[in-house]
């Protein structure tokens, strides 16, 4: 039981210790509390990871961009190659990957659903701004049209354009005739994909014009859900003018990337982040959520930004098979007007 002796004590002490310690304690609480809120705005300006793809990446954090003019290379090779290159060879026990075989489409000619699949799905754990709808898809006698419109719906505000090629391709040449969408937020692409969903690590391989910019394409690639050294090359022309020949070598040693048949950027020797698993192919057209447009961009595009493509191909290593370079000419396939 306290004594009187010990209650004054206890007093005296409470006494002296509050105005010594009260303004400390009050001090070190408000550091606390700034501590907090700082870690808390720093992480609100980053776009978390959603999901199976990492974010698309800033431009702050990509490679400068990199002039280029047709006899001029970004890795200063000594020799562009021609635009037919002949069969493909392997290096010497090199892995082959289990892969579909060589096909062209001149997508004038239709989309047969053995072969595509005109995504029809939601969006709701993705970054894109919106939904994959079938009916932003058309198909002239000049090719596909993909369409970003608006919905009025502020959860979903965009409808989007995306068509794969079904079955999984492996190492070869890769081949589009496109017309990239002009106007910020959009992001049109041809690429390549796996994942989760597909029961593989994330592969990925990239062909990407930004709308806000259309003289600049972005090469990204990725394995195992990690990207390589992307590059965004300055081309001497507005994609969105004019449709052109955009195309990729796949090797087990490497990428090449090539526009108009001129090599225009290469991995690195010995990269470690080179994609090792067949995946689909696939086009798009495509904006992303708020979070993403330090990147595309703030959407401004009025009530359509389209996509045009008018051919497809992929020639597996090893094989010399008719690809979209047999009938791509220079200039516009599809009208400047295209309704």
């Amino acid at each position: 039981m306290a004594t009187d002796t010990t209650d004054r004590s206890l007093k005296k002490f409470l006494q002296d210790w509050q105005p010594r310690n009260v303004v400390a304690v009050g001090v070190l609480a408000f550091a606390f509390c700034v501590a907090i809120f700082s870690a808390i705005a720093s992480q609100s300006g980053k776009p978390a990871p959603t999901g199976n793809r990492l974010p698309a990446p800033r431009v702050a954090d990509m490679a400068p961009v990199v002039p280029w003019t047709p006899d001029r290379t970004v890795n200063k090779q000594k020799k562009i190659p021609a635009l037919r290159e002949g069969p493909y060879t392997l290096q010497p026990d090199a892995p082959l990957l289990e892969s579909d075989g060589a096909f062209i489409s001149v997508l004038g000619n239709g989309l047969p659903p053995e072969r595509f699949y005109i995504s029809e799905h939601s969006n709701d754990k993705g970054f894109q701004g919106g939904d994959w709808v079938r009916e932003n898809v058309s198909i002239s006698p000049d090719g596909l049209r993909l369409d970003v419109t608006p919905t009025g719906d502020p959860r979903k505000p965009y409808a989007l354009a995306e068509v794969q090629m079904l079955g999984t391709y492996g190492y070869g040449r890769y081949e589009t005739i496109m017309r990239p969408a002009k106007g910020s937020g959009l992001v049109s692409a041809f690429f390549t994909y796996t994942g989760p969903y597909f029961g593989k690590p994330h592969d990925e391989i990239d062909i990407e014009f930004v709308g806000k910019d259309t003289s600049i394409v972005e090469l990204n690639y990725f394995h195992n859900g990690k990207t390589g050294s992307s590059a965004r090359i300055k081309l001497p022309f507005d994609a969105s003018e004019k449709d052109h020949l955009y195309a990729f070598d796949w090797k087990p040693e490497g990428i090449s990337w090539y526009v108009d048949g001129k090599l225009i950027y290469q991995t690195p020797a010995n990269d470690t982040h080179l994609p090792e698993n067949p995946g689909r192919l696939v086009i798009s057209n495509w904006t992303g959520k708020k979070e993403l447009q330090q990147w595309h961009g703030a959407p401004d595009f009025g009530d359509r930004g389209s996509a045009y493509y008018s051919c497809i191909s992929f020639t597996p290593l090893g094989e010399n098979t008719r690809r979209c370079a047999d009938v791509f000419q220079p200039g516009s396939q599809f009208p400047a007007s295209s309704g």
